[in-house]
């Protein structure tokens, strides 16, 4: 499989990582972190962003299914996800998905804390993730603000 420049870009040296995955999982997460309250459509433009850029529509199909009906609980969906390039891919990207609306709320920061913790990554991964995209998402509204 050949790594898109897109993927390249986005993921750096975890992007075969990331790739073989299981990714209707992967997918699965950042749907239900965009649904966490009703589903904003920054929070699905996020989500369908990295849809798009990793998989093709059958294994974006099999990622809603993980989302229909009963999802499964966090630590079943999670535990195939917890190699250290993925987790830490996987919680960035989750928090990119509940910063695409503009903030991060206290449920949504709760269910990001839960989702790092079935990851298993370290707190100082986590919070430099966490303030990492938090600084992102900042300068990307801050420029957005310019065109208007």
């Amino acid at each position: 499989m050949s790594i898109s420049f897109q993927v390249q870009q986005d993921y750096g040296v975890a992007a075969e990582a990331v790739l073989d995955c299981d990714l209707p999982r992967y997918l699965a997460v950042l749907l239900r972190v965009a649904g966490i309250h009703e589903v904003s459509v920054s929070e699905r433009n996020a989500a369908a962003a990295t849809a798009y850029a990793l998989a093709e529509e059958a294994v974006r199909q099999e990622a809603f299914r993980f989302c229909d009906e009963e999802p499964p609980h966090w630590p079943t969906l999670l535990a195939p996800l917890r190699a250290p390039q993925v987790a830490a891919c996987l919680f960035r990207d989750a928090c990119q998905v509940a910063w695409a609306d503009g903030e991060i709320d206290p449920i949504e920061l709760e269910v990001l804390m839960q989702i790092a913790n079935e990851l298993q990554l370290p707190e100082w991964q986590r919070d430099r993730l966490l303030d990492g995209v938090a600084e992102q998402e900042r300068a990307r509204l801050q420029i957005l603000t310019l065109f208007a």
